[in-house]
């Protein structure tokens, strides 16, 4: 069995005196981004306590839907109305867009309509 060569390169952190590397930690701890990630996983292990301690049922009836009723139901009141009207409003240009949609949908047509469009293409280079 051969013997192993050990490497004469020191690792990265080897070379990094104990105070530097502490004051590094400290610092990779102060950045958002770290702060944001430790906080998400916090909230959701404090979400995936309270299921297991409530229950799933429990939860979704005493913390979801009271949650969802509170922000959800007057927002959909307050957007509902307006989508209404501009569904409504939009019904002949949706009508137009299903037909012609409908007429292009042949062989001649879309060999024609890439002729076009290569044209077009090539004008543009």
């Amino acid at each position: 069995m051969a013997a192993r060569r050990r490497s004469s390169y020191k690792s990265l952190l080897a070379t990094i005196t104990p105070s530097r590397r502490r004051k590094e930690m400290a610092s990779l701890f102060r950045s958002p981004a770290v702060r944001a990630t430790f906080v998400v996983v916090g909230v959701t292990g404090l979400v995936a306590l309270a299921v297991a301690l409530f229950g799933p049922r429990r939860f979704n009836e005493q913390v979801v839907k009271p949650i969802s009723a509170a922000t959800l139901v007057p927002l959909a009141a307050a957007v509902g109305p307006q989508a209404d009207r501009v569904w409504a409003e939009t019904r002949p240009w949706r009508d137009q867009v299903a037909r012609v949609l409908a007429s292009i949908n042949t062989d001649e047509v879309r060999a024609a309509l890439a002729e076009r469009l290569s044209r077009w293409v090539e004008r543009l280079r």
